[in-house]
Protein backbone atom coordinates (compact mmCIF):
# COMPACT_ATOMS: atom_id res chain seq x y z
CA UNK A 1 0.00 0.00 0.00
CA UNK A 2 1.36 3.41 -1.00
CA UNK A 3 2.31 5.90 1.71
CA UNK A 4 1.25 8.72 -0.60
CA UNK A 5 3.11 11.03 -2.96
CA UNK A 6 3.57 13.79 -0.39
CA UNK A 7 6.71 12.46 1.29
CA UNK A 8 8.17 14.76 3.93
CA UNK A 9 11.90 15.06 4.47
CA UNK A 10 11.14 17.11 7.61
CA UNK A 11 8.33 15.53 9.63
CA UNK A 12 5.21 17.69 9.49
CA UNK A 13 4.58 16.96 13.17
CA UNK A 14 8.03 18.34 14.00
CA UNK A 15 7.51 21.48 11.90
CA UNK A 16 4.20 22.08 13.65
CA UNK A 17 5.90 22.14 17.04
CA UNK A 18 7.35 25.51 16.07
CA UNK A 19 3.94 26.98 15.31
CA UNK A 20 0.53 27.57 16.77
CA UNK A 21 -1.32 24.25 17.19
CA UNK A 22 -4.88 23.93 18.48
CA UNK A 23 -4.15 20.29 19.36
CA UNK A 24 -0.64 19.42 20.56
CA UNK A 25 -1.26 15.82 19.52
CA UNK A 26 -1.85 16.90 15.89
CA UNK A 27 0.90 19.42 15.34
CA UNK A 28 1.12 18.65 11.61
CA UNK A 29 -1.93 20.90 11.22
CA UNK A 30 -0.34 23.79 13.15
CA UNK A 31 0.04 27.22 11.59
CA UNK A 32 3.67 28.26 11.23
CA UNK A 33 5.50 31.06 9.48
CA UNK A 34 8.29 30.24 7.08
CA UNK A 35 10.88 32.20 5.16
CA UNK A 36 12.47 30.97 1.98
CA UNK A 37 16.16 31.49 1.34
CA UNK A 38 15.46 33.81 -1.59
CA UNK A 39 12.75 35.80 0.20
CA UNK A 40 12.88 38.51 2.81
CA UNK A 41 9.32 38.00 4.03
CA UNK A 42 8.05 35.27 6.36
CA UNK A 43 4.61 33.95 5.40
CA UNK A 44 2.06 31.83 7.25
CA UNK A 45 1.22 28.29 6.17
CA UNK A 46 0.27 24.94 7.69
CA UNK A 47 3.08 22.65 8.79
CA UNK A 48 2.00 19.78 6.54
CA UNK A 49 2.26 21.93 3.38
CA UNK A 50 6.05 22.39 3.45
CA UNK A 51 9.17 20.25 3.72
CA UNK A 52 8.17 17.56 1.22
CA UNK A 53 8.98 16.38 -2.30
CA UNK A 54 6.66 14.29 -4.43
CA UNK A 55 7.50 10.57 -4.07
CA UNK A 56 11.12 11.41 -3.22
CA UNK A 57 11.75 8.12 -1.36
CA UNK A 58 9.78 5.84 -3.69
CA UNK A 59 11.80 3.03 -5.27
CA UNK A 60 11.72 3.10 -9.05
CA UNK A 61 12.72 -0.53 -9.56
CA UNK A 62 11.90 -2.47 -6.37
CA UNK A 63 12.68 -6.17 -6.06
CA UNK A 64 9.79 -8.57 -6.42
CA UNK A 65 7.50 -8.32 -3.42
CA UNK A 66 9.23 -5.23 -1.99
CA UNK A 67 7.00 -2.26 -1.18
CA UNK A 68 8.12 0.72 -3.33
CA UNK A 69 7.48 2.99 -0.33
CA UNK A 70 9.50 0.94 2.15
CA UNK A 71 11.92 3.84 2.75
CA UNK A 72 9.18 6.36 3.50
CA UNK A 73 7.59 3.89 5.91
CA UNK A 74 10.84 3.61 7.87
CA UNK A 75 10.42 7.24 8.94
CA UNK A 76 6.97 6.46 10.31
CA UNK A 77 8.57 4.32 13.03
CA UNK A 78 9.32 7.46 15.03
CA UNK A 79 7.02 10.15 13.62
CA UNK A 80 3.90 9.17 15.65
CA UNK A 81 5.93 9.71 18.83
CA UNK A 82 7.28 13.19 18.08
CA UNK A 83 4.79 15.19 20.15
CA UNK A 84 4.94 12.88 23.17
CA UNK A 85 8.74 12.51 23.16
CA UNK A 86 9.43 16.23 22.76
CA UNK A 87 6.83 16.97 25.42
CA UNK A 88 8.69 14.80 27.92
CA UNK A 89 11.97 16.55 27.13
CA UNK A 90 10.24 19.90 27.60
CA UNK A 91 8.96 18.82 31.03
CA UNK A 92 12.39 17.31 31.90
CA UNK A 93 10.67 14.00 32.62
CA UNK A 94 12.08 11.94 29.76
CA UNK A 95 12.90 8.26 30.25
CA UNK A 96 15.23 5.87 28.45
CA UNK A 97 12.52 5.42 25.80
CA UNK A 98 12.51 9.13 24.85
CA UNK A 99 16.29 9.24 24.88
CA UNK A 100 16.43 6.31 22.47
CA UNK A 101 13.82 8.06 20.33
CA UNK A 102 16.14 11.06 20.11
CA UNK A 103 19.05 8.87 18.94
CA UNK A 104 16.93 7.36 16.17
CA UNK A 105 15.48 10.73 15.19
CA UNK A 106 18.95 12.32 15.03
CA UNK A 107 20.25 9.53 12.79
CA UNK A 108 17.19 9.77 10.54
CA UNK A 109 17.49 13.55 10.27
CA UNK A 110 20.97 13.12 8.88
CA UNK A 111 19.84 11.05 5.88
CA UNK A 112 16.38 12.38 4.94
CA UNK A 113 17.13 15.65 3.16
CA UNK A 114 17.05 15.93 -0.66
CA UNK A 115 20.72 17.00 -0.49
CA UNK A 116 21.70 13.52 0.76
CA UNK A 117 22.51 12.20 -2.72
CA UNK A 118 24.87 15.10 -3.41
CA UNK A 119 26.49 14.81 0.02
CA UNK A 120 27.07 11.05 -0.11
CA UNK A 121 28.48 11.22 -3.64
CA UNK A 122 30.86 13.99 -2.62
CA UNK A 123 32.07 11.78 0.24
CA UNK A 124 32.41 8.74 -2.04
CA UNK A 125 34.42 10.78 -4.54
CA UNK A 126 36.81 11.86 -1.80
CA UNK A 127 37.43 8.18 -1.07
CA UNK A 128 37.83 7.30 -4.72
CA UNK A 129 34.63 5.26 -4.83
CA UNK A 130 31.95 5.27 -7.55
CA UNK A 131 28.87 7.40 -7.00
CA UNK A 132 25.36 6.07 -6.40
CA UNK A 133 22.19 6.81 -8.32
CA UNK A 134 18.52 5.87 -8.36
CA UNK A 135 17.37 3.27 -5.85
CA UNK A 136 20.94 2.77 -4.62
CA UNK A 137 20.74 6.24 -3.02
CA UNK A 138 17.92 4.97 -0.80
CA UNK A 139 19.83 1.81 0.04
CA UNK A 140 22.72 3.97 1.21
CA UNK A 141 20.29 6.18 3.17
CA UNK A 142 19.18 3.21 5.23
CA UNK A 143 22.73 1.94 5.70
CA UNK A 144 23.80 5.39 6.91
CA UNK A 145 20.82 5.50 9.27
CA UNK A 146 21.80 2.20 10.89
CA UNK A 147 25.51 3.01 11.02
CA UNK A 148 24.85 6.45 12.48
CA UNK A 149 23.06 5.06 15.51
CA UNK A 150 26.22 3.43 16.88
CA UNK A 151 28.27 6.60 17.54
CA UNK A 152 25.23 8.69 18.51
CA UNK A 153 24.55 6.38 21.44
CA UNK A 154 28.05 7.12 22.70
CA UNK A 155 27.69 10.88 22.52
CA UNK A 156 26.91 13.22 25.35
CA UNK A 157 23.53 14.94 24.94
CA UNK A 158 22.17 18.16 26.36
CA UNK A 159 18.53 19.30 26.19
CA UNK A 160 18.38 23.05 25.71
CA UNK A 161 15.48 25.15 26.98
CA UNK A 162 14.51 28.60 25.76
CA UNK A 163 12.85 30.40 28.70
CA UNK A 164 9.80 32.67 28.29
CA UNK A 165 11.91 35.83 28.26
CA UNK A 166 14.05 34.50 25.37
CA UNK A 167 13.21 34.18 21.67
CA UNK A 168 11.64 30.96 20.47
CA UNK A 169 13.80 28.43 18.63
CA UNK A 170 13.52 28.18 14.85
CA UNK A 171 13.94 25.18 12.54
CA UNK A 172 15.47 24.92 9.08
CA UNK A 173 14.63 22.47 6.32
CA UNK A 174 17.60 20.22 7.13
CA UNK A 175 16.29 19.92 10.73
CA UNK A 176 19.83 19.92 12.11
CA UNK A 177 22.99 22.01 12.02
CA UNK A 178 26.57 21.58 13.07
CA UNK A 179 27.27 24.17 15.73
CA UNK A 180 30.47 25.95 14.67
CA UNK A 181 33.33 26.33 17.10
CA UNK A 182 32.65 29.22 19.46
CA UNK A 183 35.26 28.95 22.19
CA UNK A 184 38.90 28.53 21.19
CA UNK A 185 39.21 26.11 24.07
CA UNK A 186 36.75 23.72 22.45
CA UNK A 187 39.67 21.90 20.78
CA UNK A 188 38.04 21.73 17.39
CA UNK A 189 34.98 19.75 18.45
CA UNK A 190 31.64 20.26 16.73
CA UNK A 191 28.21 19.65 18.15
CA UNK A 192 25.10 18.42 16.37
CA UNK A 193 22.24 20.84 17.04
CA UNK A 194 18.62 19.66 16.67
CA UNK A 195 15.74 22.06 17.36
CA UNK A 196 12.78 20.01 18.62
CA UNK A 197 10.08 22.64 19.13
CA UNK A 198 9.86 26.37 19.75
CA UNK A 199 11.13 26.02 23.34
CA UNK A 200 13.23 22.84 23.32
CA UNK A 201 16.30 21.74 21.36
CA UNK A 202 19.02 19.12 21.72
CA UNK A 203 22.75 19.27 21.20
CA UNK A 204 25.00 16.22 21.05
CA UNK A 205 28.77 15.80 20.84
CA UNK A 206 31.55 13.33 21.39
CA UNK A 207 32.41 14.15 24.97
CA UNK A 208 35.36 13.38 27.15
CA UNK A 209 33.27 10.62 28.70
CA UNK A 210 30.85 8.37 26.81
CA UNK A 211 27.12 8.98 26.99
CA UNK A 212 25.09 11.09 29.39
CA UNK A 213 22.08 13.42 29.31
CA UNK A 214 21.48 16.72 31.06
CA UNK A 215 19.39 19.89 30.69
CA UNK A 216 20.41 23.55 30.33
CA UNK A 217 18.26 26.68 30.33
CA UNK A 218 19.77 29.20 27.93
CA UNK A 219 20.21 32.93 28.19
CA UNK A 220 18.35 34.88 25.48
CA UNK A 221 21.48 35.67 23.47
CA UNK A 222 22.35 31.99 23.24
CA UNK A 223 18.97 31.39 21.58
CA UNK A 224 19.56 34.31 19.21
CA UNK A 225 22.96 32.85 18.32
CA UNK A 226 21.51 29.37 17.66
CA UNK A 227 18.71 30.83 15.54
CA UNK A 228 21.36 32.64 13.50
CA UNK A 229 23.11 29.30 12.98
CA UNK A 230 19.79 27.80 11.86
CA UNK A 231 19.18 30.55 9.30
CA UNK A 232 22.77 30.75 8.07
CA UNK A 233 22.94 27.01 7.37
CA UNK A 234 19.38 26.62 6.02
CA UNK A 235 19.50 25.05 2.54
CA UNK A 236 16.06 26.32 1.45
CA UNK A 237 13.90 27.70 4.28
CA UNK A 238 13.46 28.34 7.99
CA UNK A 239 10.33 27.95 10.13
CA UNK A 240 9.15 29.77 13.24
CA UNK A 241 6.10 30.75 15.28
CA UNK A 242 3.50 33.01 13.59
CA UNK A 243 3.99 35.61 16.33
CA UNK A 244 7.65 35.83 15.32
CA UNK A 245 7.07 36.60 11.64
CA UNK A 246 8.73 40.01 11.87
CA UNK A 247 11.79 38.61 13.64
CA UNK A 248 12.05 35.78 11.13
CA UNK A 249 11.86 38.22 8.23
CA UNK A 250 14.70 40.22 9.79
CA UNK A 251 16.83 37.21 10.87
CA UNK A 252 20.53 37.92 10.51
CA UNK A 253 23.41 35.66 9.58
CA UNK A 254 25.70 34.17 12.17
CA UNK A 255 28.46 36.66 11.37
CA UNK A 256 26.07 39.59 11.70
CA UNK A 257 24.77 38.38 15.07
CA UNK A 258 28.23 37.71 16.46
CA UNK A 259 29.41 41.14 15.33
CA UNK A 260 26.44 42.80 17.04
CA UNK A 261 27.05 40.91 20.29
CA UNK A 262 30.83 41.31 20.44
CA UNK A 263 32.08 43.54 23.23
CA UNK A 264 35.31 45.51 23.25
CA UNK A 265 37.10 42.75 25.18
CA UNK A 266 36.21 40.21 22.48
CA UNK A 267 33.60 38.36 24.53
CA UNK A 268 29.94 38.02 23.53
CA UNK A 269 27.31 40.02 25.36
CA UNK A 270 24.88 37.89 27.36
CA UNK A 271 26.78 34.64 26.70
CA UNK A 272 28.88 32.92 29.33
CA UNK A 273 32.40 31.80 28.52
CA UNK A 274 31.34 28.18 29.02
CA UNK A 275 30.70 26.61 25.64
CA UNK A 276 27.40 24.91 24.94
CA UNK A 277 28.97 21.50 24.89
CA UNK A 278 31.46 21.81 27.74
CA UNK A 279 31.24 19.05 30.31
CA UNK A 280 29.16 20.04 33.36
Amino acid sequence: MSSGDKQHYVPAALIGGFGNAADRKRTRHAVVCWRRRESGAALETKAETIGWVKAMYRLKDPADGLDPDVVDKVWKVIEPHISDAVGEFEKRTETAAEREWLMVYASMAGVRHPDFEHAINRWLAEWGKPDVRGDDVHRVRLEALENGLVPLREWRWRILHSPPEAPRFTLNDRAWSYVPEFDRGARGRRALYLPLNSRVAAVGWLGESAGGFDHLTLRPNWVRWLNAVTWTLAPMFVVGHPDDAAALSAERTLNEVEKAMTLRNGSFQGITRKFLFDEI
